[in-house]
């Protein structure tokens, strides 16, 4: 049990945030921990322990994240106070048309994949804020790939699921994750990724983008493409996928709130906040019924604008953000919401893997989320490359109606998103989580367990957890109070417990301290690390 600053009890693991004068970092993964910090140690600054951290997790969590996937950032500079967002989702190759799809998208193999922008986040990132040269960076991840690496018990667990994928396209992911194309590691097993360090190699040798967006790897990805009936050619690569936007954002509980711009459906978290500000939350406290109701009904309704409005604002024009994103608007949402009953408005996706991470040095906190989409991503892994493609295009819909309708050379609405909260030129929190769609109600959840309920950080991301699948059900972690379980029953709500510390999200957060420093927590849920010096 913890007692919060507002007098609550929590049945959370008794474990508090990690501090430090100069240096945070919290990742899904001891080994990408451990590099960011030594990088930072060894006189880099953040930028340069997130590009460290990144490339590790490549490597040690492929099912999440992979060279073929995506990535966003949101950067928060101390002494400005400024608050910068990188958009990296990738595009609907050039030939993705809608005549092309007639029979539906596919949930994987290579007709499934985008155009991965994950690569071109690196170079964007390390041009704008790094120190130190890319080899020096990528050396921990190159070592991991030729010297081997333990596998843990989570990518141990995963790569069981590869002897189930039947197609043809997924044997390449087979000869390179299990024994012999056959046989899967077991926790603890020494894995080396021979083809994924040449990949690395090639692009340290050109120094930039082009490493992996043209020349042999470019030349390797549209070859392993047409051979497995893929869309993606070197054409595609031919335009630039880490873009610069102004981050889009809110006020909540004295914060200014900053997310992701569109297509990140981090609006979504935005708008779920701006129609909870209209109750309570704080008098009901945290883990209560009426808490957890509203909560979930204001994402339901955030949800519902987004299928309806939500596309890529640089093919689509008439995005309303500005009216979303409207206190005005909330305030008419929030007089949808019945305490007594739960209503149906748009069910959230099933979920994904991804994963998220936090740095900070003495000047500047990143948050950034990188993924593959879904378990495995396209599980249609390039031949000769160790690249892992991304399954994003699944994200488009094949409704000629839809803003979010598929066309070449467009991004699809993203799940991927970071949040920031200011107050008085300090971060009061910033992170994110793993997710799908999950991502922002986790995220949702974790702001108001700070800003509403005056939770440290740690205890904000290990509080029991809820989360709305794609059937309806919320799925509630067992450790909500028998009386919470039985009044979200009582209001309609079809409830399914899922073990104490088994919902959804494994989310890593930092904060600023005003003395100076920064606090900084890692998710009980995954197997991560909170380091700070």
């Amino acid at each position: 049990m913890t007692m919060t600053r507002s007098g609550a009890v929590l049945p959370i693991p008794a474990r508090g945030s990690v501090y430090g004068r100069q240096y945070a970092v919290a990742t899904d993964h001891p080994q990408a921990s451990l590099a960011a910090m030594n990088v930072m140690q060894r006189g880099g600054n953040a930028a340069d322990a997130l590009l460290a951290a990144s490339a590790v997790l490549t490597v040690t969590k492929p099912y999440a994240t992979q060279l073929g996937g995506d990535a966003f950032a949101l950067i928060w500079r101390r002494k400005t106070g400024e608050v910068e967002c990188l958009n990296a989702g990738g595009l609907a190759p050039r030939r993705a048309t809608m005549e092309e799809y007639a029979g539906g998208i596919p949930s994987n193999g290579p007709r499934s994949d985008t155009v991965p922008g994950l690569v071109d986040a690196w170079f964007e990132l390390h041009r704008g804020y790094a120190t130190l040269p890319m080899d020096q960076l990528l050396a921990p991840a190159l070592r991991l790939c030729e010297e081997g690496f333990p596998v843990s018990k989570t990518l141990a667990r995963n790569i069981e699921l590869l002897p189930g994928f039947a197609d043809p396209s997924t044997e390449p992911l087979k000869q390179v994750y299990l024994k012999g194309g056959r046989t899967p590691y077991h926790e603890g097993e020494t894995l080396h990724l021979p083809e994924m360090a040449a990949t690395l190699r090639r692009i340290l040798e050109e120094g930039d983008r082009d490493g992996f967006y043209k020349g042999e790897t470019a030349q390797l990805i549209a070859k392993g493409m047409a051979k497995y009936g893929g869309l993606i050619d070197e054409g595609d690569f031919e335009k630039e996928l880490a873009l610069w936007h102004d981050p889009i954002r809110t006020t909540y509980g004295g914060c200014d709130i900053y997310e992701q711009a569109v297509p990140s459906q981090g609006i979504i978290l935005l708008e779920a906040l701006n129609i909870v500000e209209n109750f309570p939350l704080r008098d009901w406290g945290v883990g209560s019924a009426n808490a957890v109701h509203v909560m979930v009904e204001a994402i339901k309704l955030a949800f519902a604008d987004r299928r309806r409005y939500l596309a890529d604002p640089l093919v689509v024009e008439s995005v309303p953000i500005e009216t979303l994103l409207s206190k005005e608007h909330a305030a008419m949402r929030a007089k949808e919401i019945d305490l007594s009953r739960g209503k149906e408005h748009l069910p959230a996706a099933l979920s994904s893997d991804t994963t998220s991470f936090v740095v900070a040095d003495e000047d500047m906190a990143i948050a950034f989320i990188q993924t593959v989409f879904s378990v495995w991503g396209s599980r249609f892994l390039i031949p000769g490359t160790g690249i892992l493609m991304t399954n994003r295009l699944t994200g488009f819909s094949t409704d000629p109606a839809s803003p979010n309708r598929l066309e070449p050379g467009k991004r699809t609405v993203h799940t991927l998103n970071n949040f920031m909260a200011l107050r008085d030129g300090e971060l009061v929190i910033g992170g994110g989580t793993p997710g799908a769609d999950f991502q922002v109600q986790t995220n949702l959840q974790t702001l108001c367990g700070v800003l509403s309920f005056d939770l440290d950080l740690q205890s904000a991301i290990d509080q029991p957890r809820w989360g709305r699948t794609h059937d309806g059900i919320i799925a509630l972690e067992d450790r909500f109070s028998l009386e919470t379980r039985r009044e979200l029953a009582a209001r309609g709500h079809m409830t399914r417990d899922v073990g104490p510390f088994n919902g959804s999200g494994f989310s890593q957060v930092v904060a600023s301290l005003p003395q100076g420093g920064w606090a900084t927590a890692s998710d009980v849920r995954c197997e991560g690390l909170a380091l700070a010096y």
